[in-house]
């Protein structure tokens, strides 16, 4: 096709408008589009149904803690005997449970500030051996004479590496220690219990007979006098986390402080996604080269930069929960950086350009990155074998050694978010650019094999968090990118031909007829030859995107009066992607509704709990 532009002369001179010669005018590139939409909706949708099934088999599969226990979320505050907790997870029981024994009871305190410290202590404290050469006897009951006898380090260490005084370090371990006794003579409140049964039958009958609504709970009634704790009060019980995912520290805080927590790290996020966004917008103007690199750059700190934000600002109860909100701000902030960004920036008659500054050799550049840079880097793992192979066997004792062998540690929300990236890439620029799938394809079978070498021979061991992530994904960003496709593709296939010319019924005037020197917009002289029986085109605007007001979803009825520039052929495959984008949108509703709203409406009134397989 031909870029499209506006020739600007001089005021004596005649205006021109370039015309793009990528009309729709054969239907069947258009319904080849169409099906593969209906292609990638059904298969999401049997994907869906596959992940959420072998959910449910990984869980039957492998026992663990999590079966044999539950949690008790809503404990009188000075219920902290373990006995009586016991005496009453085992009466509460009906009489077919055979085996009603409570193995384990923990009662778990909201004593943040003292776990605080004592954490810190001993992270202080590791550091402060790791500190003593191998030939002075490490004794943590008299650390102010290894103050004396550990060797402090060089001035250039101190500046360059930031390498800590032994005396800081000793000073700091007694700051922590007065408070620690300070903190154990308080009385803590309860904020949490976990109990855990002798057998998986135990647990689900517990779970069942205290299965009460939220409202019931706020009310303290709907259930029998002998099922109140101590004869007074509703208990609140619910399945917990793997044991390993537990975060005790942040178990006592309240809802309004998580949602406040929230609302600053959303605000920061969108903060970094304008400033990564206009990042992008200067490498553009560079080169398409430029813009991957860039938008590589950024999606590879975008991971650290959000694990930072949700660590310092975020209390999170379970490490399922923490790995969700940063699998939400990655993704969204990689989705923005990766796909959204583009559309943006680029002029609406550059879009099917070629050159280097545009936005198809933009795509192409960011689908190589992703497809050659990430596989790479992870497989060479430079700082791994730096560990291993260097720094490892120079180390000057056995556990000094081993912490060189761990392994480079990684989440699950990390891998999933690379999933939905290339995923929502492809599907936003399906009908620009549809070489993506392809480039799709290659990406994810090889970052399958890589992330499969990696957590076998790379990876250390990551904590088990469940299937929040992956419910996470099926129900909300595969239909987001499954919408993306539909409703931006329907917007895209109006675009055509790009040029914000419309053509009219009459024929040029007289004075355009012949050879002409033109100037472009880039300031370079063309050459153009009008024959005298052309057709006169006159500018109008075929970006339905930014319509005022908006054209929702992208229709052929939508156009303007005058401005009509759509085919037949291209009106019919326009129609079919936009009433397509309303029916994913009312199914994609549906599903946000039912997950958001009706379960949590269920859970305030109606019983809930359900088990799943057989024991």
């Amino acid at each position: 096709s031909i870029p499209a532009d506006i020739f600007t002369p001089s005021d004596s001179s005649l205006a021109f408008i370039l015309v793009n010669n990528c009309n729709i005018a054969d239907r069947y590139a258009g319904i080849a589009s169409f099906c593969s939409l209906i292609f990638v909706t059904v298969s999401i949708f049997l994907l869906s149904r596959y992940l959420r099934k072998k959910e449910v088999d990984f869980d039957l599969q492998e026992q663990t803690a999590t079966d044999y226990s539950i949690e008790v979320i809503n404990p009188p505050v000075d219920a902290n005997d373990p006995e009586v907790w016991k005496e009453y997870m085992e009466g509460i029981l009906p009489d077919e449970v055979q085996n009603k024994h409570v193995t384990c009871c923990t009662v778990a305190l909201d004593n943040t500030k003292l776990i605080n410290h004592l954490s810190a202590r001993r992270q202080l404290m590791l550091q402060l051996e790791l500190m003593t050469p191998p030939e002075i006897p490490f004794d943590k009951h008299n650390i102010e004479e290894l103050g004396h006898e550990i060797p402090l380090p060089p001035t250039w260490k101190r500046y360059l590496c930031f390498a800590t005084d032994p005396r800081a370090l000793i000073a700091k371990i007694r700051v922590h220690e007065e408070n620690i006794e300070e903190l154990s003579t308080q009385t803590f409140e309860v904020s949490s219990v976990f109990i855990t049964y002798e057998t998986e039958e135990a647990q689900r009958a517990a779970l069942k007979t205290l299965d009460v609504s939220g409202w019931n709970v706020w009310r303290n009634t709907g259930v029998e006098e002998r099922l109140l704790f101590r004869g007074d009060k509703v208990l609140s019980l619910k399945e917990p986390a793997e044991p390993s995912s537990i975060r005790y520290e942040d178990l006592d805080d309240t809802f309004a402080k998580t949602v406040s927590q929230l609302m600053l790290t959303t605000f920061i996020s969108l903060v970094l996604i304008v400033g990564g966004a206009f990042l992008i917008f200067l490498a553009r103007r560079r080169s398409a080269f430029a813009s991957g690199i860039t938008i590589k750059i950024i999606n590879s700190l975008t991971p650290a930069v959000c694990s930072m934000l949700v660590n310092k600002f975020e209390s999170h109860a379970y490490e399922g929960q923490k790995q969700t909100s940063e699998y939400v701000k990655v993704t969204i902030f990689r989705w923005v950086s990766t796909a959204i960004v583009n559309i943006i920036i680029t002029p609406f008659t550059s879009t099917t350009k070629n050159g280097a500054v545009f936005l198809l050799s933009a795509l192409r550049a960011t689908f190589i990155f992703e497809l050659v840079t990430t596989p790479v880097l992870q497989l060479l793992d430079i700082g791994g074998n730096v560990k291993r192979h260097i720094l490892g066997p120079r180390a000057v004792d056995q556990r000094r050694m081993d912490l060189k062998f761990l392994g480079n540690s990684y989440t699950l929300g990390e891998r999933y978010t690379d999933l939905t990236k290339i995923l929502f890439l492809t599907f936003f620029y399906a009908v620009i650019f549809p070489t993506g799938f392809f480039y799709a394809f290659a990406t994810l079978a090889l970052t399958y094999w890589v992330d499969k070498y990696s957590l076998l021979r790379q990876w250390g061991p990551a904590p088990k968090v469940g299937s929040q992530i992956s419910e996470i994904s099926r129900d909300y960003f595969f239909n987001a990118a499954l919408l993306a496709f539909a409703i931006f593709g329907a917007y895209q296939w109006a675009g055509f031909p790009y040029d914000d010319a419309c053509v009219t019924t009459e024929n040029v005037s007289e004075v355009y007829a012949g050879t002409h020197t033109a100037i472009n917009g880039d300031g370079d002289e063309v050459n153009i030859t009008i024959a005298a029986d052309s057709v006169h085109y006159e500018v109008c605007s075929q970006d339905m995107l930014r319509f005022f007001p908006p054209a929702f979803p992208a229709l052929p009825v939508y156009q303007r009066d005058n401005e009509e520039w759509m085919l037949n052929e291209q009106e019919l495959i326009v129609a079919l992607f936009g009433w397509a984008g309303i029916g994913i949108l009312v199914f994609t509703t549906f599903i946000f509704t039912k997950r958001i709203v009706v379960q949590n409406i269920k859970a305030a009134f109606f019983r809930t709990y359900e088990p799943q397989g057989e024991v």
